[in-house]
């Protein structure tokens, strides 16, 4: 390790100690003469340059005792998350702060528990020190992901999914020894709880790039038993396809929640799910409702993008899409590359859309002297399709052209 390296971890350890939740915490801690460390995500993402704080902390004894000394300082709420041995205390507050009592007589012994080498580092809160016995920190300056022992991995199959997870986040690639071992566990990852599988997949979908990694996970056989889908290598084949035509500027640049909708719908699209189907699938992932519909809807409008056969087609296709017509477009163009002309041309539509009035369905009622119904619907979708088209701008336009298509036509037919 050279000078410079030492000295960066050094300033590292320094300005995270610095942090008025963690200086705090320490002199609580000195205080009752416990013994705590800053452990695992904290320190390796300082080392990759990342921003935010993973505020995880291990405990010699008292977590509860530190947890209720924070409680009372304003930092938050003190939440049991473990009671049974080790006891895990949660300070629920502007910057979570989770304290974990030791596994093992020492802290060596606690990160020998861990899942991989960049996990399992830690900086003594009194002290400054770094312990890392397993070379953790090299791992993350080289980005090597490297597991501390496989019989870890055995204890808790969930790592190995992690392992892919880590690879998208955080860039750290997993050596053939980790490849190796995860192909070993991942039948086992059946019998993980599916809520845990969908917390890993969701910060996976979410990370800037995802392609390699999940193409990563399908040699290390994860997908399958991880994602409860047993599907042919071909179909896990077109999912990586799908994801790896999604990766561009258009997708880096959405919110994370929409580019992990797409991602969802792009591997559905490539293990050859239908939009029911994909739905059914992410709840049985314990995925919301809302979110596998979102995803269900996606797979479907891309599904029926239509010809341009009538401008009319065009017109009804974007209005129906809504505000998902950016996101199914670029999703189109990934599980259907041979329709990019056509998706162009839908990309110069959306443009040139207008805005158009407010018509209600109410308005409708007054204007025509319709009574509620399925008519009224249809006919508020006509106008707002000639609206965003451009034909329709003002609300006396709409009045006029409501009148015009109704004129000769009795209510009866309209219902039809």
């Amino acid at each position: 390790m050279t000078p410079a390296f030492r000295r960066k971890k050094m300033a590292i350890g320094a300005s995270l100690r610095r942090r008025r939740p963690i200086a705090e915490l320490a002199r609580r801690a000195r205080e009752r003469g416990i013994r705590i460390w800053l452990v695992g995500g904290a320190p390796r993402d300082r080392l990759l340059g990342r921003p935010g704080l993973d505020a995880d902390f291990a405990v010699s004894r008292d977590a509860e005792g530190l947890a209720r000394a924070l409680e009372k300082r304003g930092f938050g709420t003190a939440v049991p998350i473990s009671e049974s041995r080790p006891r895990v205390y949660r300070v629920a507050g502007r910057m979570p702060i989770d304290l974990a009592e030791l596994e093992g007589t020492s802290i060596e012994q606690d990160l020998a528990r861990r899942d991989f080498t960049a996990n399992a580092i830690a900086i003594d809160l009194e002290t400054g020190a770094w312990i890392d016995p397993f070379g953790g920190a090299l791992d993350i300056v080289r980005r090597r992901l490297r597991l501390v022992r496989e019989s870890n991995l055995a204890e808790d199959p969930l790592r190995a999914f992690r392992a892919a997870r880590l690879y998208a986040t955080h860039g750290l690639v997993p050596d053939e020894a980790t490849r190796r071992a995860c192909l070993a566990v991942a039948p086992r990852l059946e019998t993980v709880a599916a809520e845990r599988i969908q917390a890993e997949l969701s910060k996976m979908l979410e990370a800037d790039r995802v392609a390699i990694p999940f193409r990563w996970a399908r040699t290390a056989g994860l997908l399958s038993p991880a994602l409860g889908l047993p599907a042919p290598a071909a179909r896990w084949d077109a999912a990586c396809r799908n994801l790896a035509r999604l990766e561009g500027r258009q997708t880096a640049a959405l919110p994370k929640s929409r580019r992990r909708l797409m991602r969802l719908a792009a591997i559905a699209a490539g293990l050859g799910l239908s939009p029911p189907e994909s739905s059914k699938w992410l709840r049985r992932l314990r995925h919301g409702r809302a979110e596998a519909g979102v995803v269900a809807r996606l797979l479907e409008l891309a599904a029926t993008l239509p010809l341009p056969r009538t401008e009319q087609r065009r017109w009804a296709w974007l209005h129906d899409a809504g505000n998902l017509a950016p996101d199914v477009l670029t999703l189109t163009e990934a599980v259907y590359p041979r329709r990019r002309p056509l998706v162009r041309r839908f990309r110069r539509l959306w443009s040139a859309r207008r805005r158009g009035p407010v018509v209600s369905g109410a308005d409708i009622i007054r204007w025509l002297g319709e009574t509620p119904g399925p008519a009224v619907g249809r006919l508020l979708r006509e106008v707002r399709i000639e609206s965003i088209r451009g034909a329709i701008r003002t609300r006396p336009q709409a009045r006029a052209w409501l009148r015009g298509r109704t004129a000769g036509v009795s209510s009866n037919a309209l219902r039809t």
